[in-house]
């Protein structure tokens, strides 16, 4: 599309759209407009400490673009980390397929979205406690459980940033005293899942959904890949709940005003469907679900959010996205971008450590379905 421009994570993120952009501005990259690029360096966009830095790169680059060229506009992987840095440089008026700034907020701050969303579908038991109180012995005795291990998640959390597990008294975990953290018991055995939905003004669409990866590292409850595969192989009663609950949210959201696209994050745990969060962007699976899309002669899904935000009838069919990913680490444990596999080698027969992972996460997952 003339004039238009990706801003985002990964270069990787529109590799089945990229006739849709002019360029992107992105952290990785190699054929692009990348911090990788221009200034041979590589960020952690789930550090804090990285975000002005990344901000800053992004706004530098949109007005070197809109000098050029003042017709062009800008759309993002997360509209929420737009707002602030747009606002401060006059730019906003270039972002384009956007929500309310304040619904976004709210969608995004975890503990708030899941006291409103509490009543209309299950979560699991959860309490809200000061950082300063958050302790093992402590969680033991609210809760009047003496062997569970605990998980503790911040209001804003990304790819795992801000979810924590603690298992004894021994674990310390560096926590904001003034901050209020969610905590809930962990659920052993556990599968978590994620679904992408589309929002008009009129009508919801549900996309195929996938298992999350998710790894301990650290005391963190880590992001590491995703997988549709696997979820088809849970039981299709289930699969039917996790798509009823993801529409009474979506109704919601919808009803709130939001548009586009979301991914709703639930949990399978003796036979329920447990919600934990909204992401209100774009996702890390995103690209999987994107490379299907082409692959069945769909619409790609920032062509479809293009379409959501216009208000316009979306053609989909019913499709099966046969593609895991998992993310990659250079030495310095910076994520890297995810690496897409299919069906036949994400079932083990390429041996690199990366496809026997994913091998063997499968079958685990398949045991617990089973």
């Amino acid at each position: 599309m003339k004039n238009l421009y990706w801003i985002g994570i990964r270069e990787s993120d529109i590799s089945f759209c990229s006739n849709l952009f002019e360029n992107s501005i992105t952290i990785f990259g190699k054929h692009n407009i990348s911090m990788q690029n221009k200034m041979n360096r590589i960020v952690d966009y789930n550090d804090e400490n990285d975000f002005d830095l990344i901000d800053q790169f992004f706004t530098t680059e949109m007005k070197r673009i809109i000098k050029e060229n003042k017709n062009a506009r800008f759309m993002y992987y997360n509209q929420l980390y737009a707002y602030y840095p747009l606002e401060k440089e006059g730019l906003l008026k270039y972002a384009v397929f956007f929500n309310n700034q304040d619904l976004v907020k709210k969608l995004s701050n975890k503990i708030k979205c899941k006291e409103e969303l509490k009543k209309i579908v299950p979560v699991l038991e959860y309490k809200i406690i000061q950082g300063k109180n958050c302790n093992y012995p402590y969680f033991q005795e609210i809760f009047q459980d003496f062997d569970s291990k605990y998980v503790i998640q911040s209001k804003s959390s990304q790819g795992g940033s801000g979810t924590f597990i603690i298992k004894s008294k021994e674990d310390s975990i560096q926590l904001n005293e003034k901050e209020n953290y969610m905590i809930t018991k962990y659920c052993k055995n556990n599968i978590p899942v994620n679904i992408h939905v589309l929002i008009t003004s009129k009508k919801i669409y549900l996309l195929p959904g996938s298992v999350q990866i998710i790894q301990e590292e650290n005391h963190r409850l880590a992001y590491k890949g995703y997988d549709f595969i696997t979820y088809q192989n849970i039981h299709t009663n289930l699969i039917k709940k996790i798509e009823k609950y993801a529409t009474v949210i979506a109704k919601k959201l919808q009803k709130w005003g939001y548009q586009g696209l979301c991914g709703i994050d639930s949990i399978l745990y003796n036979d329920e469907i447990y919600f934990m969060e909204i992401n209100a962007r774009f996702q890390n699976s995103s690209i999987g679900l994107n490379k299907a899309l082409q692959e069945n002669q769909l619409s790609s899904l920032q062509e479809l959010v293009i379409n959501c935000f216009l208000d316009q009838d979306i053609k989909l069919k019913p499709f099966q996205v046969n593609y895991s990913g998992l993310m990659r680490n250079n030495n310095d444990l910076t994520i890297q971008p995810i690496e897409i596999l299919d069906n036949e080698n994400s079932c083990g027969k390429r041996k690199n450590p990366i496809t026997k992972q994913i091998y063997l996460y499968n079958q685990s997952i398949v045991d617990k379905i089973k």
